[in-house]
This record gives C-alpha cells, sequence and structure tokens, in this order.
C-alpha cells in the first residue's frame, strides 16, 4: 500500500510540473532511450512537434510525446513556452526598432532624391546626354577587347601554344 501511494505521489508530482515544449523548426530530433548519443534511437520528431517535459538533467530533458512515448531529447532542440514569450517581446523590440530605422532610411532617401532633382533641374549643372552615350559605350567597347584579350591568353596557354 505505500509503495501504491509513494509511486501515486510521483506520478502527480511529474504532471504538476510537466511543461509543455516543442521541438524547434529547424530540423528533426532525435528520441533516445537515454541521455547521451550512444543510446539509441526511439523515434525522430519532425519540427514543432509538441511534447511534455517530465524531467531536466544538464544538456538532456525527458519528453513525453503525444503518443505517450517517452525519450530523452537535447534540450538545445526544444523551446519552451516561456521562451517563446521572452523571445516573442524581445522580437517585437527588435520589429519596432526596425520600422524606426526603416522610417529614418525612408526619410533620407526622400531628402537625397530632392537634392538630385534640384541638381538636375540646375542650368549648366547636367553632363550632356551624347556624352554619356559615348562614354557607355566605350566602356563597353573596352570592356568587349579586353575580354577577347584574356580568351586568347587563356586557350594560348591552355593549349601550350598550339595553332589549330
Amino acid at each position: 500500500m505505500k509503495l501504491f501511494l509513494f509511486l501515486t505521489m510521483l506520478m502527480w508530482g511529474g504532471m504538476a510540473t510537466a511543461q509543455t515544449a516543442l521541438v524547434v523548426d529547424t530540423a528533426n530530433v532525435n528520441m533516445r532511450s537515454g541521455k547521451a548519443e550512444n543510446y539509441r534511437i526511439i523515434r525522430v520528431l519532425p519540427p514543432l512537434t509538441e511534447v511534455q517535459v517530465i524531467e531536466i538533467d544538464q544538456d538532456y530533458a525527458k519528453v513525453k510525446a503525444a503518443d505517450g512515448e517517452t525519450g530523452w531529447v537535447l534540450r538545445k532542440f526544444l523551446a519552451t513556452r516561456k521562451k517563446e514569450a521572452e523571445n516573442s517581446s524581445q522580437n517585437q523590440a527588435e520589429l519596432e526598432a526596425a520600422q524606426k530605422e526603416l522610417a529614418t532610411a525612408r526619410v533620407e532617401l526622400a531628402n537625397l532624391q530632392h537634392e538630385v532633382e534640384q541638381q538636375h533641374n540646375q542650368p549648366g549643372g547636367s553632363v550632356p546626354t551624347s556624352f554619356l552615350l559615348l562614354l557607355v559605350f566605350s566602356a563597353f567597347a573596352g570592356g568587349v577587347v579586353i575580354g577577347i584579350l584574356a580568351l586568347r591568353a587563356y586557350y594560348h596557354k591552355r593549349l601550350h601554344g598550339l595553332r589549330i
């Protein structure tokens, strides 16, 4: 009778401290029969599988799957609800900071666009279009010539000076 009461108290105590956790969403996680890499794999838990944490011991946590099967999983692959809440508030703060930075960047962009328009509208401040076209064409032609010479040198070296 004492043994039954002791076991019942252990089960209730375990249920009271059990915590819900999710398998992280980056990888499948091995549930093992013991708390080390050399124990056999009982099953593989897919990402975002919900498990009950029964016991935590250093790097491993004893978990219970939805079908009642228990095993050991590396703790770094579990995300508890408490962690998710902390991460959520941290993510919210990061989001707000990023939104402020985005708003600042948009204002700077608008100012720069305004400055460019002012410089474009000033007489004598713009470069003639024909000069720009000539500059672009000469850069393109130079690139083609350099490319041809580079290919010629490459194949000359590769064929060891053979003429075909």
